[in-house]
């Protein structure tokens, strides 16, 4: 949520007012903010997902295009900013008592380095950025729209780090997560190029200090596809870990999460009573099977008793029926549908009636001796008693009446019936799990960033024409195709500041300055004037925001930067003393 303040204030002058910036007066302005990451595991995460997967995200990283980054030539215009109050400065990190100095050489700033976000496009993107002087030395500057996502209409961009004295993937003063952005409320409302600058307080920076092997991550199995992917989008999300080839795999048949062995080491579970209301403890689903696919999943195995059975199969408990329904005389005989099967066991014998009818023949002459010509199970099981039967009726055991034509005892019996299941692996495709690789990653902290790398001053209302050095990491190909820089290395241009006017990206009091600078790495470049090379300190007076060919000639030779003046002081000033901390 955002929140506007007013602020106004003056700064103390020293150091670099020797050569010829005069004292700060008075500024108000209306101030946007908003929270970039707001707690330290979110930043710890943040910091992470740059570090993870060996920082493939920092190298891939491509320069941050916007619809502003190359302004149409005839747009440029001259005229324009003014000072709104008195010419004002807030002196470098290390230069509060120092007395300006002049240097041949220039030394480019360890101030300078790379902002890296995620992009409207769920991209890892970069612009340019530098260091300033706060009352915490946490603070970075660079274009507002480095920093707020106009593209989408969103907010802020996603996890966003500054990271100095980037090179190819190497962080030598550690990863800066952006804690609170701070930029005008008329850019964050309308995109006003005038205002299109933004101040950033940064945690404490971190260097990665263990970094464990990959290990194979194997998730929990789900259900559906759909499950899975919901899953694997939170993975890619949640960065705390760095994670690499994720990807969703079918589980088959015959495995579970007991790694081969069931819940109860080969047992059945409570003896042919499941206790998961159709759920076995391996997450599958039980699904019913015929007495066939029951019997090919348990070879040899008795149906008719407990068990153990193949892992992912089961048999519900059996259940008494009375000999009218059982209706076979036949020890053992499977429904027509395959799904039930009726068995019999003895419970007692009595003396025969010596009537010649012979015992299990079929009365009425089934195929395979079923009275009503269903099918034998093949082989028939040897029955034996179901001790823990939980019985639908209690009838008397019933004597067979058919005693052998020798005159031996008639057997008694119990009836029963009973059903099969399977787990869904066992049927096939019983799920979908995700696997990969994980990287765990060891933070360390390194302090804060103008203590490692120092911090440029500011310097607002100043007069145009003045010179100043733009830092910044160019990269991309001029108009007529030539690939002039690469991105890979801080650069340095040198001019006077002139007047300027871009309608096309609403900005009316800008400045320009002539500047071979391509692409979209030199948005954000930081616009120093009075750099003093030997101790590469500076004011900031300016950040890059677009670019120009204004003479037609197809090479860029101007950069465009809005004009500080006594509201940019404003929101410097909102951003300046706020405290980050460490994140570990």
């Amino acid at each position: 949520m955002k929140r506007s303040l007013a602020f106004g204030g003056l700064v103390a002058t020293a150091g670099l007012l020797a050569a010829g910036l005069a004292t700060p007066a008075q500024a108000t302005n209306t101030v946007s903010s908003d929270t970039l990451a707001n707690t330290n595991l979110a930043a710890q995460e943040v910091a992470a997902f740059w570090y993870g997967e060996a920082k493939a995200n920092l190298i891939n990283a491509t320069p941050y295009g916007v619809e502003t980054t190359k302004v149409t030539a005839k747009h440029v215009s001259t005229g324009g900013p003014s000072a709104d109050t008195k010419p004002g400065v807030v002196p470098a990190i290390g230069d509060e008592k120092k007395v300006a100095s002049k240097s041949k050489n220039v030394n480019l700033p360890k101030t300078s380095g790379k902002v890296f976000f995620i992009g409207a496009d769920n991209q890892p993107h970069w612009c340019t950025a530098t260091s300033v002087q706060s009352g915490y030395k946490n603070l970075v500057a660079t274009a507002g729209h480095c920093v707020y996502d106009t593209g989408a209409n969103a907010a802020t961009l996603d996890r966003w780090v500054f990271v100095p004295g980037y090179y190819q993937g190497k962080t030598p003063w550690g990863i800066y997560v952006g804690k609170q952005a701070f930029t005008h409320y008329d850019y964050d409302v309308y995109e006003d190029g005038d205002r299109d600058y933004a101040f950033v307080t940064v945690y404490n920076g971190v260097l990665p200090e263990s970094v464990s092997a990959d290990r194979h991550y194997e998730s929990k199995v789900f259900r559906t596809r759909a499950e899975a992917e919901k899953e694997l989008r939170r993975l890619q999300a949640d960065k705390s870990t760095g994670w690499s080839d994720l990807k969703i795999v079918e589980v088959r048949g015959g495995r579970d999460d007991h790694h081969g062995r069931g819940d109860h080491r080969g047992r059945d579970d409570h003896r042919g009573r499941d206790n998961d209301r159709g759920r076995d403890h391996d997450r599958g689903y039980k699904v019913a099977v015929t007495v066939s696919e029951f019997t090919k999943l348990n070879p040899g195995k008795d149906l008719t008793g407990n068990g153990p059975w193949a892992l992912g199969t089961g048999a519900d408990a059996a259940v008494e029926i009375s000999k009218g329904d059982y209706r076979s005389d036949r020890d053992s005989y499977v429904s027509r549908d395959g799904s039930t099967l009726y068995f019999r066991t003895v419970v007692d014998t009595r003396p025969g009636d010596g009537d010649g009818h012979h015992h299990g023949g079929g009365k009425g002459g089934g195929k395979d001796g079923d009275h009503n010509g269903r099918r034998d199970l093949a082989p028939s099981p040897s029955p034996s008693p179901v001790t823990d039967a939980s019985p639908t009726a209690s009838p008397e055991a019933t004597a067979d009446r058919h005693g052998d034509d020798h005159g031996r005892p008639e057997r008694v019996y119990k009836y029963f019936k009973r059903t099969f299941w399977a787990t869904k692996q066992q049927q096939g495709v019983g799920g979908y799990k995700i696997v990969g690789k994980k990287l765990a990653i060891g933070l360390k902290d390194v302090g804060r960033l103008g203590d490692n790398v120092g911090g440029q001053g500011l310097a607002y209302n100043q007069k145009i024409g003045k010179p100043v050095f733009v830092f910044g990491y160019p990269s991309g190909v001029h108009p007529d195709g030539n690939n002039a820089f690469t991105g890979k290395t801080l650069k340095y241009s040198y001019g006077k500041t002139f007047a300027a006017q871009a309608p096309e990206i609403k900005g009316e009091e800008l400045q320009g300055i002539k500047s071979p600078f391509t692409g979209e790495g030199s948005i954000g470049s930081s616009w120093l004037l009075n750099y003093q090379s030997a101790r590469r300190v500076g004011y900031l007076n300016g950040v890059t925001i677009g670019l120009a060919d204004t003479d037609k000639n197809g090479r860029i030779d101007t950069s465009l930067s809005p004009y500080f003046d006594g509201e940019t002081y404003g929101v410097y000033k909102a951003a300046a003393n706020l405290w980050s901390g460490k994140i570990v």
